[in-house]
């Protein structure tokens, strides 16, 4: 019966230890080394399986490498992709002003042009004497090359560059050497414009401002005794010689201005040996003298003029 008991209990004892000492038993550790051996036994020891059995084991100490590394690394990563995109905006911004100041011609202090044009020319007449400017004027008149139908405005400077200003009427006048009627002189604005209507042939115009149309209708009328020695060569081209017939016809017609009236416009004009107007001024409203050379470049300007006043 002890026997038996001691066969029972022996049998209920032994069974559950055995089973508990499996249980218990520490199983072997397992290691990089371990995992990568059990790769190469499967026959499949890629060095994918390799790096995931090392991830893997990286993890179970508690840690991940790229944890670590990826605040350093991103830190790094932005700010060479900073420092690239700093020293991009600042290349582009250099092109980008270089361009534009290597296309664009330096602006001159001064007021505005009274009509819009198509080109610009800036001429420094600082230091040249009459004679000088002239001529200049007349090489630019006959050589310009401008496309047919355009404005081009001729701005008379004294200086060059960044430094040069703007010339004014009485700056003009006095350059030329001209001695305006004291009763127009007083009505003239600062601000005036040379340029060239460019047609079959290049048509030279001048605009003046005025303050007061009375005293300035009157002025003109008065300067019409030396308005063709004053500035006619800038306008006037010289004609065949076949036209003149004698000294005194030339001087008498030349110098007389008549009352004429061009695209519904009350003008003074003189006439060439032809019978042709040659050199006109007229008034385009109670504020603006033209001075040109035939109806077409007058029409033009005063186009410019009321398209000008339109937008403003």
């Amino acid at each position: 019966m002890k026997l038996g008991s001691s066969e029972f209990i022996c049998d209920n004892v032994t069974m559950p230890d055995s089973q508990e000492t499996q249980d218990s038993a520490p199983k072997p550790l397992r290691t990089y080394q371990s995992d990568v051996e059990a790769i190469l036994k499967e026959g499949d020891g890629s060095f994918a399986k390799i790096a995931i059995a090392e991830s893997e084991r990286q993890a179970r100490g508690g840690f991940a490498p790229e944890e670590v590394a990826t605040p350093n690394h991103n830190r790094l990563i932005v700010g060479i992709s900073v420092t690239l995109i700093v020293i991009s905006i600042g290349v582009l911004s250099g092109l980008y002003f270089f361009r534009d100041a290597s296309k664009n011609p330096v602006e001159i202090s001064g007021p505005k042009p009274l009509i819009v044009t198509d080109a610009q020319k800036n001429l420094n007449i600082a230091f040249l004497t009459r004679d000088q400017i002239i001529n200049t004027l007349i090489r630019e008149r006959d050589s310009n090359s401008a496309t047919l139908s355009s404005i081009v405005g001729i701005q008379l400077n004294e200086g060059a560059g960044e430094t040069a200003k703007a010339v004014t009427t009485k700056q003009f006048l006095e350059a030329l050497n001209i001695e305006a009627p004291e009763e127009l002189a007083r009505t003239l604005n600062d601000n005036f414009m040379l340029g060239i209507y460019a047609l079959n042939r290049n048509q030279p115009f001048l605009i003046l401002k005025t303050s007061y149309y009375q005293n300035a209708f009157a002025g003109m009328l008065e300067w019409e005794k030396t308005l063709r020695a004053d500035i006619g060569s800038i306008f006037i081209v010289p004609e065949p010689a076949a036209f003149a017939s004698t000294s005194d016809q030339i001087t008498s017609r030349s110098n007389l201005f008549e009352d004429v009236v061009v695209k519904n416009r009350d003008s003074r004009a003189i006439r060439g040996e032809s019978g042709k107007i040659i050199f006109l001024y007229s008034f385009a409203d109670k504020e603006t003298i033209i001075f040109t050379t035939n109806a077409d470049a007058l029409e033009k300007v005063a186009a410019q003029l009321l398209a000008g006043k339109l937008v403003q």
